[in-house]
């Protein structure tokens, strides 16, 4: 049996809670970069950094993503519909947090 109080201390860094490109959102996603660029546009994505090959994304945003591909899909929603229905589904959920 080890003795686990000789256990090494690991040492490293804390990754950013930011840390997908444009392009790794993409592949993540299976989304083109044009979808993104359009998702940004109407605030449904907000990314961190100052032009778009310094954007990241955090992990979140990938999942948000994926859910504003199905309601597109399933709901045929505009982008425009999209923007008001995920922001809607941001307010019941904290709506649903604070309860």
């Amino acid at each position: 049996m080890k003795n686990h109080d000789s256990a090494p201390t690991l040492n490293g860094e804390v990754l950013e809670d930011y840390c997908l490109s444009l392009q790794q959102l993409c592949h993540g996603a299976t989304a083109e970069p044009e979808f993104i660029l359009q998702l940004v546009e109407y605030e449904v994505l907000v990314p961190q950094g100052g032009q778009e090959a310094e954007w990241r994304f955090r992990a979140e945003d990938l999942a948000r993503l994926r859910r504003a591909q199905r309601l597109t899909r399933d709901f045929e929603l505009d982008l425009s519909a999209l923007a008001l229905v995920m922001q809607l589904l941001d307010e019941l959920m904290e709506l649903r947090g604070s309860g």
